[in-house]
């Protein structure tokens, strides 16, 4: 007579199952680490591209407010009459008051009020 080991058998089963189920976590763990690993080796590149473009621009800016100081200082009066400006010959100030609707929150419990100004 011939014995069979069903046993052993039915926990392999899930050993395997297990094992590969396992497996898996790791390869999508390993994947995922390698990817945020990436992508932060790459914004800190890109962080320093943009620094480098800031002290360019910076410096740029620089150089025209330069430009601007050296221009306004040698605007004076004459030059300007003799580049066509002339100086007014009266000075209003003229203030508008706002038309149309406004919203306000300031009613009791909330209630919006609508006022119109004309």
């Amino acid at each position: 007579m011939q014995r069979t080991l069903t046993t052993a058998l039915r926990y392999d089963v899930y050993l395997v199952r297990t094992t590969v189920a396992l497996a898996a976590v790791c390869a999508l763990s390993v994947f995922l680490y390698s990817t945020f690993l990436l992508l932060a080796v790459v914004h800190t590149a890109e962080r320093t591209d943009a620094q480098k473009q800031i002290a360019a621009i910076t410096s740029h800016l620089s150089d025209l407010e330069g430009q601007y100081l050296a221009t306004t200082q040698t605007l004076t009066p004459e030059r300007a009459a003799a580049l066509g400006f002339v100086a007014p010959a009266a000075v209003a100030t003229v203030f508008t008051a706002p038309t149309g609707v406004q919203l306000g929150y300031n009613q009791p419990a909330g209630a919006l009020s609508i006022t119109a100004n004309e």
